[in-house]
This record gives C-alpha cells, structure tokens and sequence, in this order.
C-alpha cells in the first residue's frame, strides 16, 4: 500500500500488481485503496491511469464499484484511447458487481462505436452485449446502434490488409466475432433490425475463408 501510494511510477506499478496478486474482493482493503484509485484514475500520467484501471478492474467489490463508478464514466469519455479501452473495462466489471450502476454507462456507449482504435471498439461491444444480457429493458436502445454495427463489420469485411489487426489473412476476426455475437442479440424477434444486417451477414457468409480455423471461428 506504501509503493501504491508513493509518487513514482516504477513504485506504483510494483504496488498495483502486488495488491492485485495478494488481495481481491472480499479483503478488507478497500478503504485503503480506494483513495489512492481515486487519485491515480485522475493522474495526468496515462500509464498510471492505466495501471490504477488495470487494479480497480482485478479487484473491483461492490464498495469499489458504488465508490468509483463516477470516475470510471468520466474516463469513458476520455479522447485518450489506452485510458478509454482500460475504463470500459472497468465499466464491465462494475456493472457485472452492481447492475444498477449500469444506466451510469449507456449514454457513453454510442460515441464508443465511433471510435477508430479496434481496442476500444472491441471492449465497447462487449460492453454493450453484457448490458444486453444483465437488462434485456435495453434492448430497444441499442438496437439503434445497428446500422452502426453493421457498417463496423462490412468495413472489417471488405478492408484490404491491414499488417496491425490481421490474423490469419483475415482482419480482426476477434472483433468480427465480437460484432456478430452482438448483432445475434439485438436481431432477435426484431424484423427491422433483422433486415438491416441481412445484406451485411451474407457477405460474411460469402467473403470469409472457410478453409482457415479463424474463418470458421467467424463462421460459426
């Protein structure tokens, strides 16, 4: 607690990955790392954000998630997109200990899909299916993001190599797979929606190597 506390990175990083290894949620502790959570989430510094969001989203209890949930949505509106993909998800760790605290992150949830980093589009749509699956009530808000999600997915489909996000000669499967799952969701017992990926999900069909595992990871 003594290195989370201190004002040097290299001590910090020591102290976090030390509290994360040696406690978890059902410590007593959050009292004593709540504060200094708080301040690094705030610090001018990304990699100390960042290890302070790392810890909050190992060892996050519902004290934690009721205490720094403000935090967390500010930063989900950061123009930063290490810190922003890091508080999404924390944002999934908190609302999976506080399901309440969830209507806190779905006005954030939109500008998330704009986002070009795969990194912070990839935790914004887990976010957004996990939402989905804990409060079925939002289902109709989201299915306004669709033609957005299917746009995200044809522009995966038809991009050419991309040597960052290509795996297998296909480009982010992992973020494919992500989008289909979220597409199943927000299609089910909705015709429009439905209809709105039908074009998109064919040339998924069409477009994707089966002879390759990650094709059929896709696929599937």
């Amino acid at each position: 607690l003594k290195l989370v506390a201190s004002p040097k990175f290299a001590d910090k990083r020591i102290g976090y990955l030390g509290t994360m290894m040696l406690l978890d949620e059902l410590k007593d502790v959050s009292l004593l790392v709540t504060n200094s959570l708080k301040n690094d989430l705030n610090h001018q510094v990304q990699y100390i954000a960042g290890i302070a969001l790392c810890c909050l989203g190992s060892i996050c209890s519902v004290e934690m998630a009721r205490d720094l949930s403000g935090e967390i949505e500010k930063l989900l509106k950061s123009t930063n997109s290490y810190i922003r993909k890091k508080a999404v998800l924390c944002a999934l760790r908190i609302i999976r200990k506080v399901p309440e605290l969830m209507d806190n992150f779905v006005p954030a949830t939109r500008a998330l899909l704009g986002e070009r980093n795969h990194g912070v589009l990839i935790t914004g749509v887990t976010l957004i299916s996990e939402i989905c699956k804990l409060s079925p009530d939002n289902l109709g808000h989201f299915r306004r993001l669709v033609p957005s999600l299917v746009r995200i997915l044809k522009n995966l489909i038809v991009s050419g190599y991309s040597p960052e996000h290509d795996v297998g000669g296909i480009t982010d499967p992992f973020l494919q797979v992500r989008i289909l799952r979220l597409l199943r969701i927000l299609g089910k017992g909705d015709q429009e929606a439905t209809e709105t990926m039908n074009d998109t999900l064919a040339q998924v069909a069409t477009n994707t190597d089966n002879g390759k595992n990650v094709g059929n990871a896709i696929l599937y």
